[in-house]
């Protein structure tokens, strides 16, 4: 039996205030490691295969797979679409065993793993789930506000990610409200590890209310990487809610 979604209903139509846009660089790695996708300007994804084990590429695509397919179906019992925090850790735990379920799979004996960031965009708010060093920030009045904690020692070494362990996993969540002209960065440690608040904000105050202000911004974002020594996978997914007009 399927259920209505009534808030998604009312979601399209304050959604064409939000503008997204995503691009990735490959660096010098031999593959590209990062994989993301959106459902409907809804429910944004990003992973990155934890490179010190084998496919990479494959969870990483797996995660986001899997992920927003989770989105689409276990959204659709209310008692999960009310609770948006519930929502996010049930996805990041049906993600998790799906990668960790891979490796017994022929050719994936050794391991997967890959980190893994989750948006859901309500109409005036929006949750956050993370697990790994990608991270999720929102810029807001001149302030950067880095959501999440990441997973990594000191030595910047990962202390968690989807597939490191069959049980266990639990993400870190946070919500906030939507603002008009809030940015969300979601990025790959490729592209944050690059990057300073100075260089951030600089972009984030130019950025302007079109499709494609926003892409170039994210362009910019992923060349001053490379240009600050990233050699690594990038991937960076820009959002931004613009002022709608009967606000």
């Amino acid at each position: 039996m399927k259920f209505a979604d009534p808030i998604a209903v009312a979601m399209r139509k304050v959604n064409n205030t939000v503008i997204i846009a995503g691009g990735q660089a490959m660096g010098d790695r031999p593959i590209q490691e990062d994989f993301f996708s959106n459902f409907n300007d809804e429910c944004v994804v990003v992973a990155d295969g934890v490179s010190g084990l084998p496919n990479g590429d494959v969870a990483a695509r797996l995660a986001s797979e899997t992920a927003i397919w989770g989105y689409k179906h276990i959204r659709q019992r209310p008692f999960y679409w009310a609770d948006k925090e519930l929502l996010l850790k049930r996805i990041f735990r049906s993600v998790n065993l799906t990668i960790w379920q891979k490796r017994r799979e022929k050719g994936f004996e050794m391991g997967l793993a890959t980190t893994l960031s989750v948006l859901i965009i309500g109409g005036y708010k929006f949750w956050v789930g993370t697990v790994g060093d990608s991270s999720v920030l929102l810029y807001r009045e001149s302030l950067i506000d880095f959501l999440t904690p990441v997973d990594v020692r000191e030595d910047g070494t990962l202390t968690n990610a989807l597939g490191m362990k069959r049980l266990g996993l639990v993400p870190h969540v946070a919500v906030e409200k939507l603002l008009p002209r809030d940015i969300i960065l979601m990025a790959t440690d490729g592209v944050l590890n690059y990057l300073d608040e100075d260089q951030l904000r600089v972009t984030f105050e130019v950025t302007g209310d079109t499709k494609e202000s926003v892409a170039n911004a994210v362009s910019h974002l992923i060349h001053t990487a490379q240009e600050n020594g990233s050699r690594d996978n990038m991937t960076a997914i820009l959002l931004k809610r613009i002022r709608a007009a009967e606000e």
